[in-house]
């Protein structure tokens, strides 16, 4: 009899539905998966505007993860010749530290620092992506809602709602709040929706293609479509590499002698 009763509380037990998910815990395993030690890669970026034409620039890409609170990235741009040799570094981190980025110009020989807490830090090489979508949201920061998951371009979807904790961030930013969409399976963020000031939306950034390390997922292709104007950027990594990328990659010093 007490083995029929067990097996019963086994099946009842199973059939029941999983505890939802909060949307801490869906950007929690979301964060997991970008904890990839080292990673790096040549980096096309496209931009297109409304009519079609195309303006194409090149960069070597490297990222380096520094423990659970740091990311590094640099970018060496090769293409277009009147970029050639300048540099990006950013170190963003996910603890509420401010993020810091430098921008070396070959054509002066100086590191300029670039503010990413104002005005969004500025759009990135003229593209739809600003300095700040270059790195990972802070969500220490901002105040977070789940919605109702949904199927959104064919894929199953947990959707969180994220926004700036007071007006004047917003302000800064030029984001009322976003919609970030991760996908069921793997919790990698296939879409996310950026809406203005006055809750219009934005822009729509879309991942096309992506790299499965297990456990780390790397998206590979990504485009950034600004509604309103009709402008893309299209950004493609290819040659990737999960090789070791020393540290001082990542310091001014080697961001001016690169």
């Amino acid at each position: 009899m007490r083995t029929i009763l067990s097996a019963v509380f086994l099946l009842f037990v199973s059939i029941l539905p999983l505890p939802a998910q909060t949307a801490e815990e869906i950007i929690s395993r979301n964060a997991k998966t970008l904890e990839i030690p080292s990673i790096q890669g040549s980096f096309n970026l496209e931009l297109i505007s409304k009519n079609g034409d195309v303006r194409k620039i090149e960069a070597r890409a490297y990222q380096k993860h520094m423990g659970k609170a740091q990311n590094n990235r640099l970018f060496i741009f090769d293409f277009p010749p009147t970029v050639r040799g300048t540099g990006l570094l950013l170190h963003s981190y996910f603890d509420g530290r401010e993020n810091n980025m430098w921008i070396y110009l070959p054509a002066i020989q100086r590191i300029k620092r670039i503010a990413l807490e104002s005005s969004g830090g500025g759009y990135f090489m003229g593209s739809d992506f600003t300095y700040r979508d270059l790195i990972d949201n802070d969500y220490t920061n901002m105040d977070i809602e789940r919605l109702p998951d949904e199927n959104v371009d064919g894929v199953d979807s947990y959707i969180v709602k994220s926004w700036d904790k007071t007006l004047e961030q917003r302000q800064e930013h030029g984001y009322d709040y976003l919609l970030t969409y991760y996908r069921k399976d793997i919790y990698m963020v296939h879409r996310r929706e950026y809406f203005d000031l006055n809750g219009e939306l934005l822009k729509v950034y879309s991942v096309g293609d992506f790299l499965d390390f297990g456990p780390y997922i790397y998206p590979t292709e990504i485009s950034m479509t600004n509604i309103q104007t009709g402008h893309r950027s299209l950004l493609k990594l290819a040659d990737v590499s999960t090789e070791e990328v020393p540290e001082r990659y990542f310091t001014t010093r080697y961001l001016q002698n690169n």
